[in-house]
């Protein structure tokens, strides 16, 4: 992976496509410029999965969306040229064991985060943008909240 490449988590994704959320304006703007304007991006199916089932959780929006609308808000993304979906390479789980070994303590949601840091790791992603401060933990990754 280059090294202007950069990694997108889910909250993005969810703000950006929600307009109830206070943050969605911001989110939108970064994907609108960032993601679909042109640079190269990243991310993990997790973060796929993520979205979907957020995305139509009936507890969490107050229009939850259809599998097929979720998908499809994902779709001209992942059909970007500029979208590199990453996948587990068989370094992972030594890379996973470094991480775990460094977050000791993780547990419960912590541990999708672990999830998610090793697979960059593994991948040379070194920038992350999110809103989840948790990413901060991670010492080889820059977190960049584009909705503050």
């Amino acid at each position: 992976m280059g090294a202007d490449v950069f990694a997108v988590d889910t909250n993005i994704f969810v703000y950006a496509h929600f307009d109830e959320y206070p943050r969605h304006r911001k989110a939108r703007r970064f994907c609108e410029r960032e993601i679909l304007g042109g640079s190269d991006f990243c991310l993990g199916w997790q973060v796929v999965y993520e979205y979907l089932r957020i995305a139509t959780h009936p507890r969490v929006h107050r229009r939850p969306l259809t599998l097929a609308e979720a998908l499809a808000d994902l779709a001209h993304y992942l059909a970007s040229d500029r979208c590199h979906v990453l996948a587990h390479t068989p370094q992972h789980l030594r890379i996973l064991e470094d991480v775990a070994a460094r977050m000791p303590n993780a547990a419960g949601n912590l541990v999708h985060d672990c999830h998610y840091a090793a697979l960059l790791r593994e991948h040379g992603v070194k920038v992350l943008y999110t809103a989840d401060q948790d990413f901060r933990r991670f010492d080889f990754l820059e977190v960049i909240d584009p909705t503050l």
